[in-house]
């Protein structure tokens, strides 16, 4: 973590057009120390760093956090699949699940297939999350409440929170799509 840390500090100083010596003088130090700071020859406390963070004006944790955590790659041939009971819908995980708690996504990723003429569900689904449905192939109608809205290729609808909504495929092919959700729930 404190490997770039002096860079971090010198970039945003530079971006709030800061000398070496206007940010020394904010927290009482040398412009020799926050120098040395920035090329990482040494490593200032935690008090100082917070120090460094208010005089720069951003969070403390601008300078706590790793940068360099590796992205997680989820291959096609690995993703987790759901197919829901007496539904003709599965869904695929483009990104982690909740429950992975290494990663603990805050947003799901989902491609999905829905069979021909048949539903998602034969009630309503609502969830704490809102949703965003994106049709990549096909037609799709979107039931929110009663209400109905027809999707085609290319088309997507966005769903708050807590809205009754079900799919159905009225057509005799599959449709394909991805839907995003946030906060993630699966």
């Amino acid at each position: 973590m404190m490997n770039l840390l002096g860079k971090s500090i010198r970039e945003i100083r530079h971006k709030k057009g800061m000398t070496l010596n206007q940010l020394a003088s904010k927290i009482d130090v040398t412009a020799s120390y926050i120098s040395q700071v920035e090329r990482d020859i040494i490593e200032p406390s935690l008090s100082s760093l917070r120090k460094i963070a208010v005089a720069l004006g951003v969070p403390l944790f601008t300078f706590l956090h790793d940068d360099t955590i590796d992205p997680v790659v989820v291959r096609v041939s690995e993703r987790k699949k759901l197919a829901l009971p007496e539904s003709s819908i599965v869904y695929e995980f483009v990104t982690p699940m909740v429950a992975d708690k290494k990663v603990m996504p805050k947003m799901e990723i989902i491609y999905f297939t829905l069979a021909p003429k048949s539903w998602t569900s034969d009630e309503n689904i609502n969830h704490e999350a809102d949703e965003c449905i994106f049709v990549i192939e096909g037609e799709l109608e979107i039931y929110l409440e009663e209400k109905k809205y027809c999707l085609s290729a290319g088309d997507s609808v966005y769903i708050k929170e807590n809205i009754g909504h079900r799919f159905y495929n009225p057509t005799d092919k599959v449709v394909t799509g991805i839907t995003n959700i946030t906060p993630a729930i699966y």
